[in-house]
């Protein structure tokens, strides 16, 4: 029996090319087979235009295939040889290992799987591609803070070391003119030494009480010129402490970071829990100046996809931001067909990428660059993300 082709599967093209295939293997794919890829093109519209070829038998189709099937040729070999009844066992055990790829590519193309293990394979990559997809998202934000800050605190550590360098090389110098002038000084009191030998049998009384005042004076000015020494070596350390500090000051902003992101996290809590406590103004005051989006007051905003088990809350916040908010959840439940009649009434379209269909965000921008509407696409389905792109539509409406 004869092992399935990618583009023989209904609707799998998308986590096929998703979860067993990078970006980079995508771009090399599409050179070798003389594909044009316009500059700037994102990984996403890289990704739903293969998607797109994946479903038709043609060139690029049978390119992708054959660049799984010898990426994966050795996992391909196993499950070859393994029986349909077997095959989620098998799956299980890569799957228990993070081995997700080959595997997955294997079941698809296995000529004898069932339907019902098709079924339950595609739900776990589904809800792993979720998942991992989350945990991505929240980690580049964090290491976008994190490297904001280190630059930071690098930008700042090298002045300090700059002014450190500045203090250490005045300091030598300093240090080389005071060894130089002591130099000079035990020259010159050997001088004065060999004159006071030479003058000793010439000179009484007055002449050797003068020559004791200078030798004192000498003495006096070495003793100065140790303290200022002294004193060089105190700066010095002083700018070591600075520097310490500032490594104590780098630990501190690092556990205040985790600590801002704790408090995000309550920050979304906290405005759920006010959305369902506080009054709603929907538009319908008699006061504009008093809406937190007097632009968007009383306008029509349609949210395509997000998580069902917030749409009360989604309401409730356009509701506190002076707009009404429509719903359609991207194509689950509701029709495309009802997708056009919403977009018709609409104002503006929000549309959270991480919580919708391919098709439907594609459906969403053809149909608001045919209608010249304002279309946002949210970076998540959470609350804050909807107030900020509200917000955003409230500054560019007119």
């Amino acid at each position: 029996m004869n092992r399935k082709n990618l583009w023989e599967h209904p609707d799998f093209q998308c986590p096929i090319v998703g979860t067993c295939l990078t970006t980079a293997e995508l771009h090399r794919i599409a050179a070798r087979i003389g594909l044009e890829i316009m500059a700037g093109t994102t990984d996403f519209e890289m990704h739903s235009l293969f998607v797109g070829l994946c479903k038709r038998p043609e060139r690029p189709a049978r390119a992708v295939q054959k660049h799984l099937d010898r990426k994966h040729r050795r996992v391909l070999r196993r499950f070859l040889h393994t029986p349909g009844e077997r095959i989620w066992e098998l799956w299980r055990e890569y799957a228990d290992r993070g081995d997700i790829a080959g595997p997955f590519w294997a079941v698809m193309s296995h000529p004898d799987v069932s339907g019902d293990c098709l079924r339950r394979v595609y739900g776990e990559v589904h809800m792993l591609s979720h998942i991992q997809g989350a945990a991505n998202r929240a980690e580049l934000k964090r290491l976008n803070e994190l490297e904001a800050r280190n630059v930071e605190l690098n930008e700042t550590l090298a002045e300090r070391k700059g002014v450190l360098r500045k203090a250490v090389a005045v300091w030598k110098e300093r240090n080389a003119a005071l060894e130089r002038g002591l130099a000079l000084e035990r020259a010159r009191r050997e001088s004065v030494e060999r004159d006071r030998l030479s003058l000793r049998e010439l000179l009484e009384g007055r002449a050797l009480e003068l020559l004791t005042r200078e030798r004192e004076d000498l003495r006096r000015q070495a003793e100065s010129l140790a303290l200022r020494l002294e004193a060089a070596e105190g700066r010095i350390a002083a700018q070591a402490a600075l520097l310490e500090r500032g490594g104590r000051e780098l630990s501190k902003a690092r556990e205040n970071l985790s600590s801002r992101e704790r408090e995000v996290a309550a920050l979304e809590a906290s405005l759920t829990m006010a959305l369902e406590g506080s009054p709603a103004c929907g538009g319908a005051c008699g006061h504009p100046e008093s809406c937190p989006c007097p632009r968007l007051r009383g306008k029509r905003v349609l949210y395509v996809g997000g998580r069902s088990g917030l749409r009360c809350h989604y309401r409730l916040l356009a509701e506190r931001l002076g707009c009404e908010l429509l719903h359609h959840d991207g194509g689950l439940e509701q029709s495309p067909h009802r997708l056009q009649q919403q977009l018709a009434g609409a104002d503006a379209v929000i549309c959270p990428v991480d919580c919708v269909s391919h098709e439907a965000c594609a459906v969403v921008k053809k149909l608001c660059k045919h209608c010249l509407k304002p279309v946002l696409f949210a970076r998540s389905s959470g609350l804050s993300s909807l107030a900020a792109s509200l917000t955003e539509l409230d500054r560019v409406s007119q």
